[in-house]
């Protein structure tokens, strides 16, 4: 479970889990001077509607049940509408999901709406219309409601709007699509439990659009005057939205604009944007406009708001801009591009890298590097270093550390025997389907002078990636079982080291602080584990769970369980690596306690937990 999630704080989140509860991302309108391949979602006003073929009678229907008794389908449709009724008729139905399996994937589910049962529901638009889409579920449960081209069903990267109602009383899914145009679509609707859901539609036809409202937006000369876009006839839900932005949110009342510029050879490129209101702007870039699946990596916030990147491709490239306005009228957004010669890449940019020193940090400057090899354990990669370093003639481990200095960045590592080789023990450490900023990986046995190569690798659009290497004593994982209690407590060893065990029989003896309601992790079962420092130290701990969502918290104190470590951010984790749980802290001397657990008093089950004590 995201870190992010904290903010929820409805009753419906406390039975429903978050997810993100709004991810907004039409596929792409046509553009005449795109010549980056076709699209999949024209928006325009004169195009002829998509009607379905006849069905051939010899063919089995579409879905398990052709007579719709429970008002929806369970499975996709190859041919919309197949047996139900067009959401567009305007009539309000019940959906009956109880006893429906869970089918489908929807990019806003939360941990507990990501496995309740689901329904897929057809809509025909005829033209090009703003529908609004509300699904109300019974008393005591959440929905979950994505809408996608028909033949993108159950795809996320092609929904076009996807609401968690945990953020909503009562549990309310409202989807709301501007501009949307003529063809098939598909809604799919999960709960928790499988209540039953009434679902209604309001499809009207579309106002004209103002210019910029709407892909392919305004155009702007690189280096040439800024342009200035008075947004205040614009629709007041973004029709695409930003990673950092209106996506992040999900709420009502936001503003999108997008603006885009075209370059004929490889530059370093920044937007800037500024507003004449108090809201800060979100600004992305992506090379198809208004698709998810093609935004560069790194969202820049600000009034004014600076996008700067590297080496770009030449290209149409698009801005969207989206905001929340604090008062009226609406922002009048003032745009320009300015380029320079592109950044040559540095000698970390490539094999066989920069040469790293035990100890000590090389922090690289994000601009200088390039995209180098995909790592397996990190979406949405941005660029790559490469550093070298000889393993150590002393018996011991080595302990890898990456950090990006965005924060709102992820970061993730492998280690090489050889540039371009596979992973030393198919070790990729980084945050996979979550968010981390700094990540640690752990390696034994490497043969004393042969040289090593760690990829580093970073989401950031700018700042700095670091990267440094320790030695460490060997870890032989250890056993520890009993320590379920205080009394029970199993103490670290000064070096720390390797422990397995299980959660199983374990009680809540200790309450970390974001393993709470809101969270989804309230009641977490976790194992004890106690830390004495005679000196000031960097703690770094990592619990991989077997099968289960681990949490991890570091607490201090003479008196266990310990007190809570609210003022230290990574004190208390959820979700690290995946469903892996990571605490990394620099820690006075004193008495600490770690509670190793779960997510929530489900969740349990076998561990590793790996306690790396090095220099602050």
């Amino acid at each position: 479970m995201s870190r992010s999630l904290l903010r929820c704080a409805t009753l419906a989140v406390a039975l429903a889990g978050c997810g993100e509860s709004v991810s907004n991302t039409p596929t792409a309108p046509l553009d005449a001077g795109n010549d980056l391949g076709p699209v999949d979602v024209p928006v325009t006003t004169d195009a002829s509607p998509d009607v379905s073929p006849m069905r051939d009678a010899a063919r089995p229907p579409d879905d398990v049940d052709p007579t719709c008794a429970i008002n929806g389908t369970e499975a996709c449709l190859n041919r919309p509408p197949g047996p139900c009724p067009d959401l567009a008729n305007g009539l309000e139905r019940t959906v009956r999901l109880r006893g429906l399996a869970h089918d489908h994937t929807v990019s806003c589910a939360g941990r507990q709406t990501s496995m309740g049962p689901d329904a897929v529901l057809p809509l025909m638009i005829t033209t090009t219309s703003d529908v609004s889409i509300t699904a109300v579920p019974s008393t005591g449960d959440t929905i979950v409601a994505a809408l996608a081209p028909a033949d993108r069903c159950g795809d996320p990267m092609g929904e076009l709007q996807c609401v968690n109602g945990s953020f909503t009383i009562g549990g309310i899914a409202v989807l709301r699509l501007g501009s949307l145009a003529p063809g098939n679509y598909a809604l799919i609707l999960g709960s928790v439990t499988g209540a039953d859901v009434r679902v209604s539609a309001i499809v009207n036809p579309s106002p004209a659009r103002a210019a910029g409202d709407l892909c392919p937006g305004v155009a702007i000369t690189p280096d040439g005057p800024a342009v200035t876009l008075d947004t205040h006839p614009f629709f007041t839900t973004a029709d695409y939205g930003t990673t950092c932005g209106y996506l992040g949110t999900g709420s009502l009342g936001w503003v999108d604009a997008v603006f885009r510029f075209t370059t004929t050879a490889p530059r370093d490129v920044t937007v800037n944007v500024g507003g004449d209101g108090d809201s800060d702007l979100n600004v992305e870039l992506t090379s198809v406009c208004g698709s998810r699946a093609y935004v560069l990596p790194g969202c820049d916030t600000g009034n004014p708001a600076r996008r700067t990147a590297r080496n770009l491709p030449a290209g149409t490239w698009y801005v969207t801009v989206d905001y929340r306005p604090m008062r009226r009228p609406d922002h009048v957004l003032t745009a320009s591009v300015t380029t320079a010669p592109p950044t040559p890449p540095g000698p970390a940019a490539r094999c066989p890298g920069i040469a790293l020193a035990q100890g000590s940090t090389s922090a690289l400057d994000v601009d200088t590097l390039t995209a180098g090899p995909e790592l397996a354990c990190m979406a949405n990669q941005r660029v790559s270093a490469f550093l070298n370093f000889t393993a150590p003639a002393e018996p011991g481990d080595v302990l890898v550390n990456v950090a990006t200095s965005d924060a709102r960045s992820n970061a993730g590592l492998v280690l090489r025997e050889t540039c371009g080789g596979d992973p030393v023990d198919g070790v990729c450490a980084g945050p996979l389907d979550r968010a981390a900023s700094s990540v640690w990986a752990r390696y034994g046995d490497l043969v004393p002078g042969r040289s090593y190569t760690v990829q580093a690798a970073t989401t950031s659009a700018g700042g700095q990636l670091s990267t440094r290497w320790i030695r460490v004593p060997h870890a032989t994982p250890t056993a520890v079982t009993g320590n379920v209690t205080c009394a029970t407590a199993y103490t670290v060893p000064t070096e720390g080291g390797i422990f397995t065990g299980t959660t199983d029989g374990a009680t809540a003896v200790a309450t970390p602080w974001c393993a709470t309601q809101t969270t989804g992790c309230l009641g977490s079962r976790g194992v004890l584990y106690r830390l004495d420092l005679t000196e000031r130290k960097r703690v770094v701990a990592r619990l991989d769970g077997v099968g289960f969502d681990a949490l991890l918290a570091m607490l201090s104190g003479d008196t266990c369980p310990g007190r809570n470590l609210f003022m230290l951010a990574n004190s208390c984790n959820d979700d690290w690596y995946s469903t892996d749980s990571q605490v990394d802290v620099t820690l006075n001397p004193g008495r600490y306690w770690l509670h190793a657990g779960g997510c929530g008093p489900s969740q349990g089950g076998r561990y590793q937990l790996d306690v790396a004590i090095v220099p602050p």
